[in-house]
């Protein structure tokens, strides 16, 4: 469950006796916070926003049990957004593709460049190991204006072209058939909405039948054919 507003956290409630509502958060500050959940079987793939990511053991769905997880930031300032798994084998091996959002950053931090993308091996679920990123071709090396990069992957997977919303930067889609060498193999740039200043895509999702819907979050919906 996750309140409107404070620290957000993966638990339950129970509604049957308003004496055991599950657990009540202990940790300090509004960082570390449950963001993005996605369940795939008896897992749970978890963003816990400047606290990384967490995998899940949710056989018992009352008893959540932690797998592993992984937290780079710091060093690095965005905070994490999904933890999207790769429902097949890549070269035999598991994988999930993990998006940072780049809204909110730690001003303590050093100035790093925009949000990007990472790929984690996942094959010993124990031992996630990040093993590739990718980011915008030409995007400056220094700090960007925030909601410039990247912000969320399509979580619907089809195949090893993954749709991305880039904030200002549209939509990328990227190909990981190659886990060490991830490509940008198509792009799609709106115009700036009415009463924006600049793209703000903010969300992907595709159909059946290979149609993508991009979403602006100022305003605006485009549906894109892959050609």
């Amino acid at each position: 469950m996750a309140q409107a507003k404070g620290i957000r956290e993966v638990g339950y409630v129970d509604v049957r006796s308003h004496v055991h509502g599950g657990e009540t958060p202990t940790w300090k500050g509004d960082a570390h916070k449950c963001h993005h959940p996605l369940r795939r079987g008896n897992r749970l793939y978890t963003s816990y926003w400047q606290g990384g990511l967490v995998i899940l053991d949710i056989d018992d769905m009352s008893k959540p049990k932690l797998v592993s997880g992984l937290d780079w930031s710091p060093p690095f300032p965005w905070p994490t957004h999904t933890a999207l798994p790769i429902p097949f084998k890549i070269q035999n091996r598991d994988f999930m593709v993990v998006s940072d959002e780049d809204v909110f950053r730690q001003v303590d931090y050093p100035p790093y460049p925009a949000a990007f993308l990472w790929l984690v091996d996942i094959t010993d679920e124990k031992h996630p190991q990040p093993i590739s990123t990718f980011q915008v071709e030409d995007m400056p090396p220094e700090a960007q204006p925030r909601m410039t990069g990247c912000h969320q992957p399509c979580e619907i997977v089809t195949g090893t072209e993954i749709p991305v919303a880039w904030f200002a930067h549209g939509l990328r889609i990227v190909d990981i058939s190659r886990p060490h060498a991830l490509k940008e193999v198509a792009y799609f740039l709106p115009d700036v909405p009415p009463g924006s200043d600049r793209v703000q895509s903010n969300d992907v999702t595709v159909d059946d039948r290979g149609l993508i819907y991009l979403l602006d979050r100022v305003r605006g919906l485009h549906i894109l054919e892959r050609t």
